[in-house]
């Protein structure tokens, strides 16, 4: 590797400045404390399926008005363990705000950046901040397809003689912007105007059913 090196034969990967290591760790921090969130919201929903109460769905858990009502109709025997979870998704939703107030700041200090990537559809300030930490302006990537692969938005391919299949995507390549890339497609395609990408997806679906 040594010897390879002078002569540029390997990629070289920039050292990240502190600035996107900041950012870097908001994005790390966001995904965490949401994962908790959605941890905590499904344990709360396990106790209305446990006291028989299948009425009452995630929607109804979303918000904290909403979550105080619902535990007002769970039988005694459920109401503390309710209340502490009760507790629990409280906090998290306090510094999921904190959190996103610091996301805010972070991407108005490159607006311009922001804007441009943001007016891609199904693109927010999460999503955004992550492709601005990680990828930066993409000069350091020679190809859309190196970007892609950075990513690990490029699907499997298996070839056996003439036949060439493609998969889904790889588990490589950057998880932080491929979890919220899949996240805003996601999106997209279950929205009512999901435009492009959701007859994309329709056509997709169609030819694999096939």
């Amino acid at each position: 590797m040594i010897q390879r090196h002078p002569i540029e034969e390997l990629p070289t990967v920039p050292i990240p400045n502190d600035e996107e290591e900041d950012n870097r760790r908001l994005c790390s921090e966001h995904e965490n404390w949401t994962k908790q969130l959605t941890q905590g919201k499904n344990r709360l929903h396990s106790l209305f399926t446990q006291a028989g109460l299948t009425h009452i769905t995630k929607k109804h858990l979303r918000t904290k008005a909403n979550r105080e009502i619902s535990v007002a109709l769970l039988p005694s025997r459920y109401q503390k363990e309710a209340e502490r979870i009760l507790k629990v998704l409280d906090l998290v939703e306090q510094n999921l705000k904190l959190i996103e107030k610091e996301i805010q700041e972070a991407t108005q200090k490159k607006q311009a950046y922001v804007q441009t990537i943001m007016s891609m559809p199904g693109i927010g300030m999460i999503t955004s901040l992550a492709i601005m930490s990680y990828m930066g302006d993409c000069k350091r990537f020679s190809s859309a397809k190196q970007a892609a692969y950075y990513a690990g938005l490029v699907p499997r391919v298996d070839i056996s003689g003439d036949t060439v299949r493609y998969g889904r995507i790889i588990n490589r390549g950057c998880h932080s912007i491929r979890r919220v890339i899949v996240q805003a497609a996601w999106s997209l395609v279950r929205c009512q105007h999901g435009g492009k990408v959701k007859e994309f997806y329709q056509r997709l679906y169609l030819k694999k059913r096939c």
